[in-house]
């Protein structure tokens, strides 16, 4: 599905819908361009998902699956121990604080890799929905304030998505009314393009359209597969990058798609939205040479800067700028100058410079409320009543949430099933698996595997195609590549076993399965 750009602003305004009729990648474009704040909850079976948006970009997804938590995430990038997490989850739960400020005081990170972190989780939460075919979302608040600090870049983030975990099916239906059709790059798209990170292949082929192509052409000059081409294109098209004459004409320019900072280092990081273009100036710049530069910033300074960025947010005037409740006017002055000496923007560059801008702006925003008396009153009369709340509250022990999905422990039960020959229980447990977490080709291809194994006359050329689309979503699983190798010899074709062999002993080392299976495939050829 390519909207046509008159589209976007009716299916902006549904409030309830089906993904099987709207994609996710349309969903969230619409949103995006016509920069609506609100809160969208979707919903699959039993996984649901409920993402903030502000002026349309996402700034937090909160899932019922265990692995999509950020705590379940940092063990799994061997950056936190279980023991870390379990213990640092409890004080969490017991104080109502937030996971990650819990690890900052426990030193167990540092603010700055605990922002990264926190943006990878939220984009591998997103780019999950890409891959559902089904499902219904609908608005749930169109008044939020989300306390996050959090920016998804969202062209490029509708970019990884359609182009990695898009369905092929998908795929197919969006491109068919592009095929015979001249397809050239949107002039007024360049802006937007050049901000984005494309890979090798998707900046060929937007060389390759600068005169206008057909898709057979396109095959011809850039020698690109045809799956690979119809995933690039089905994504330039959507973001209105890809002109097909009657289709795609009109689009809104480069210039009302909100820009977006530098391409970030990995797909999954997606780094803070861009800041507000600056207010010019009332007297001319002097351009005859260059701006001073940016004083140094150590480490100190850096950590305090990202600590405070992640939960500005969530603070009151009184906290943000560490003031007590009775504090005196004279005292307000001269704690907020403190403030915006320390951490004034233009003592920053970079990603800092935007971050700092932020938070500076927080504390004018801060320092306007205490400076007047009503306001000041007002605020610490809320705060007592706040606290008074609490204390009115039952003594509870703390309590770890436990309805969340948890593929891990289903992943096990599974494989128990599987090492028992009960490959129809495992099967269901395995598609289970795969649909809460479609991005793991460990969990896809254990599923083909099972199937396969459950009947291998009939399942093979299906299994044979689902190892193919668990290695290309996740290039690095090796033993979706060792069963497609397995299956492959079963079937007859050598010269596909010996390849996938190959790949399986590069991505399973020292696990020797492949190789001894190479050399048996090899034996039998020679006789």
């Amino acid at each position: 599905m390519i909207p046509r750009p008159d589209d976007f602003d009716a299916i902006a305004r549904r409030r309830e819908g089906r993904l099987s009729e709207i994609p996710f990648a349309v969903l969230l474009l619409a949103h995006f361009r016509t920069e609506r704040s609100l809160a969208l909850e979707l919903k699959r079976g039993p996984v649901a998902k409920r993402i903030s948006l502000e002026a349309g970009i996402p700034v937090d997804c909160r899932s019922n699956l265990a692995h999509e938590t950020l705590g379940r995430h940092l063990v799994s990038a061997n950056r936190l121990s279980d023991d870390d997490f379990h213990s640092s989850l409890a004080l969490s739960a017991a104080r109502e604080v937030p996971l990650g400020e819990i690890l900052l005081e426990r030193s167990l990170i540092g603010a700055e890799e605990l922002f990264r972190f926190l943006q990878q989780n939220l984009a591998k939460k997103l780019l999950d929905l890409f891959t559902w075919t089904d499902g219904e979302f609908r608005v749930v608040d169109e008044r939020i304030t989300a306390d996050s600090s959090l920016r998804v870049r969202v062209p490029q983030l509708i970019l990884t998505g359609v182009v990695r975990f898009a369905p092929p099916e998908q795929v197919a239906a969006a491109v068919a009314p592009l095929v015979g059709k001249t397809l050239s790059l949107e002039p007024e798209s360049v802006e937007l393009l050049s901000e984005l990170k494309l890979n090798e292949a998707q900046a060929q082929i937007c060389v390759a359209l600068r005169p206008g192509l057909r898709i057979d052409q396109l095959a011809e000059s850039t020698r690109l597969s045809y799956e690979e081409i119809s995933r690039d294109l089905y994504a330039l098209a959507l973001l209105g990058i890809v002109n097909a004459g009657d289709r795609l004409a009109a689009r809104p320019t480069a210039a009302k798609v909100a820009p977006t900072p530098q391409a970030t280092p990995s797909a999954l990081e997606v780094p803070s939205a861009a800041p507000p273009p600056p207010i010019a100036p009332s007297v001319p710049q002097r351009t005859s040479s260059p701006p001073p530069p940016s004083p140094a910033v150590d480490e100190k300074r850096r950590e305090e800067l990202m600590q405070l960025f992640l939960s500005y947010r969530r603070l009151d005037p009184f906290d943000l700028l560490a003031l007590p409740e009775d504090v005196a006017p004279r005292a307000i002055d001269f704690k907020y100058l403190e403030f915006s000496e320390r951490f004034a923007p233009w003592n920053y560059s970079g990603d800092l410079q935007e971050k700092a801008r932020e938070v500076f702006l927080a504390a004018a925003r801060a320092y306007s409320q205490l400076a007047d008396s009503e306001q000041r009153t007002a605020l610490a009369f809320r705060r007592r009543s706040l606290r008074e709340e609490r204390a009115r509250r039952p003594v509870e022990l703390p309590r770890i949430k436990t309805d969340l999905l948890d593929t891990e422990v289903q992943f096990r039960k599974a494989m128990t099933h599987v090492e028992a020959g009960r490959f129809r229980d495992a099967i269901q447990l395995l598609e289970f698996t795969s649909d809460c977490d479609p991005g793991n080709g460990l969990y896809r291809a254990e599923l083909a595997q099972a199937r396969y194994r459950a009947a291998p006359p009939t399942a093979a050329r299906q299994s044979v195609r689902d190892l193919r689309e668990a290695l290309r979503i996740d290039p690095k699983c090796g033993l979706a590549a060792y069963y497609l190798g397995e299956i492959e010899a079963h079937l007859g074709h050598r010269d596909e076993a010996e390849e996938a062999y190959r790949l399986a002993s590069r991505l399973m080392a020292p696990d020797r399965r492949p190789i001894e299976a190479l050399k048996a495939l090899q034996a039998q050829k020679k006789r």
